[in-house]
Parts: structure tokens; C-alpha cells; sequence
């Protein structure tokens, strides 16, 4: 009966050949695929990420310069040489900001 037995046995060896095989395979696909796509899907996501962060901050600037400018025009209200709701003070405070901002920056391009 060992005789049988053994030979069942590498009978049964034999037939899971095709499953041991197709099972590395997909191991081994399995493995490559994460080596390569793994760092593609982090640089995608980051990519994307990083464009909405951007674009969020690109609006929460536009609307802090608005909120600033309007906050300008409102306490230049209060200014004995300026009526109520006249802009053209806090027209000349942010271009003068801008205008240090640039000048700074112009100085800064050589270094």
C-alpha cells in the first residue's frame, strides 16, 4: 500500500503543477505591479493634491486682499479728510505695499 500511497501522492504533485505555476505568476505580476504603480499612484495623488491645495490658497488670497481692501476703505472712513466709503486711500496703501513688495523683490533677483 506505500506504493500506492506514494504514487498517489506524486500523482497528486503532478496534477497541482498548473496551480503552483499560475500562482507564481500572479505573485510575481502582483510584485511588479506594486513595485511600478505604487510610486505612480503617491506622485499622482500628491500631484493632485498639491493642485488643490494651490488653487485653494491662490482663492483664500484674493478673498484676504478683498477683505483687506474693503477694511481699508472702511477705516479710512473715519479719517477727517476722507468721506465715508471713498477708495482712493486704500487704493494708494496697497499699491504702495505692492510697490515696497516689488522694489524688495527687484533687489532680491541678483542674489
Amino acid at each position: 500500500m506505500t506504493s500506492l500511497d506514494s504514487s498517489q501522492q506524486q500523482l497528486s504533485e503532478n496534477d497541482d503543477w498548473p496551480a503552483r505555476a499560475s500562482a507564481s505568476i500572479v505573485d510575481y505580476v502582483g510584485q511588479v505591479r506594486d513595485k511600478t504603480t505604487g510610486p505612480a499612484l503617491v506622485a499622482s495623488r500628491t500631484a493632485v493634491y498639491m493642485a488643490a491645495i494651490a488653487m485653494i490658497a491662490f482663492v483664500m488670497l484674493i478673498v484676504l486682499l478683498l477683505g483687506f481692501f474693503r477694511l481699508l476703505v472702511v477705516g479710512s472712513g473715519y479719517l477727517p479728510f476722507v468721506e465715508p466709503d471713498e477708495s482712493w486711500v486704500a487704493h494708494y496703501v496697497l499699491g504702495g505695499i505692492f510697490l515696497l513688495a516689488g522694489i524688495f523683490l527687484w533687489h532680491k533677483r541678483d542674489q
